[in-house]
This record gives C-alpha cells, sequence and structure tokens, in this order.
C-alpha cells in the first residue's frame, strides 16, 4: 500500500509538477523621448515581446474621445477607471500638457488617441482569460507606479520611473488564466497605448517524456497490486 501511495505521488508530479509558471516582466525604457523622438528601447522591448506571444494589439483609434465608463475598446475586452479626484479616465487625442513626455502620448505610428491617467488607475477586464499582457507608458516620473492581477493569487509588477520619456513593460504568466490587469498611475499624469495581450491556452498536452513516466507508475502500481 505504502509503494501504490509513493507511485501515485510519483504520477502527479510527473503530471502537474510543472503547471505552475513564472511571471516573466520584460521592459525597454527611453528616458525624456518626447513623442516625435526615437524610442529604439521600447520598441525592441515590444518586438521581443510580440515574437513570443500571438499577440492582439489595442491602438485605440476610433473610440470616442473624452470621458469613459466600462469602454469597450477590442471584442471581448472593456476599461474602466478613475482619476486622482474620482472622476473617469479619459480617451485623448493630444497631450494634456507641455512637453508631452511628462504627460503621456500617442505611440501609435500614423495614429493619435491613447488612455490618458490623470492619477489614480484603470483597469482592463477580459471575457476570455489572457496570460500576457504589454502596453506603452509614457510621462510616468513617479516611483511606486505598479500593474497588479491575479493568477490565483495577487500579483504586483513595479513600473520603472524614467524620470519622463517612455517605456514599453509587459509580464508573461503562461498556464495562469488573469481576467483583469490594472495599471495604478499614483499622481501621476501618463498615457498608455498600444495596449497587448494573448488569451490563455487550454491545458497543455504532456510531453513525451511526462507521459513515459506516468506509463511506468501505473506499471508499478499494478506490479504492487499483484505482489499483494
Amino acid at each position: 500500500m505504502k509503494l501504490a501511495r509513493f507511485v501515485l505521488s510519483i504520477l502527479t508530479c510527473a503530471m502537474f509538477g510543472s503547471a505552475s509558471a513564472v511571471v516573466v516582466v520584460s521592459s525597454g525604457i527611453d528616458a525624456g523621448a518626447n513623442s516625435g523622438d526615437p524610442r529604439p528601447n521600447s520598441n525592441a522591448a515590444a518586438a521581443a515581446f510580440d515574437l513570443s506571444n500571438n499577440e492582439t494589439i489595442i491602438t485605440f483609434e476610433g473610440l470616442p474621445l473624452g470621458a469613459f465608463t466600462n469602454l469597450v475598446v477590442a471584442p471581448g475586452v472593456s476599461i474602466n477607471g478613475t482619476d486622482c479626484c474620482g472622476s473617469p479616465q479619459t480617451i485623448q487625442n493630444s497631450p494634456v500638457g507641455t512637453p508631452d513626455r511628462l504627460f503621456g502620448y500617442n505611440t501609435t505610428s500614423g495614429g493619435s488617441q491613447f488612455v490618458s491617467l490623470f492619477g489614480g488607475s484603470v483597469t482592463f477586464t477580459f471575457a476570455n482569460p489572457i496570460e500576457d499582457f504589454g502596453f506603452y507608458y509614457s510621462g510616468v516620473q513617479l516611483d511606486g507606479e505598479t500593474i497588479t492581477f491575479n493568477d490565483g493569487a495577487p500579483q504586483s509588477i513595479n513600473i520603472p520611473n524614467p524620470g519622463s520619456g517612455v517605456l514599453f513593460i509587459g509580464f508573461t504568466d503562461f498556464g495562469n488564466p488573469i481576467t483583469s490587469v490594472t495599471i495604478n498611475g499614483l499622481n501621476d499624469i501618463v498615457g498608455i497605448d498600444d495596449v497587448r495581450f494573448s488569451v490563455a491556452q487550454g491545458p497543455q498536452v504532456p510531453e513525451p517524456a511526462t507521459l513515459a513516466l506516468a506509463g511506468l507508475a501505473l506499471a508499478g502500481l499494478g506490479f504492487s497490486r499483484r505482489k499483494q
């Protein structure tokens, strides 16, 4: 009986032991970059992020300008949030102040619109759970701004503070479906644009080595029963 329990323990580890994933964060920073300046580091980070995942990108182009509440920004994706004064956040097509590196701006090539946070936060809610999330973030000047979500446990990612300019930041959390992501801007005035995500995949088929180990475990279990 003890052997049977041991074999079952091996089988469980083989099938599920690698299911838990680690949150992987990537970023690229172009400190001091205005909207018309090159942003090689941010773009390189975004390109690498997109290459490793199958991304849907939200540019916010064509959406209603001004304050929003539960705004649908893509099929199955809505956003909601309040600023530092408790008012709704807004979609803008021009920076709220100059120089724009201090207040946030559009990062879509040929576009103009972006989500403007006047402090406070914005939450993205997904009808179909996701497993990664990334975006351009411009105008950051404060420490302590974060990305928060729950993948079965509360998670928080610190957003770098370049003092101004723009950065790209994204995280990957394969195997742990996420239904909402919140960007917390504290009392900073910032811009969010070109958000990307990919829908979580279903349970992965065990690799051949895992199946082989499972087969050995079952064979061992059968042997222990015959011996008894």
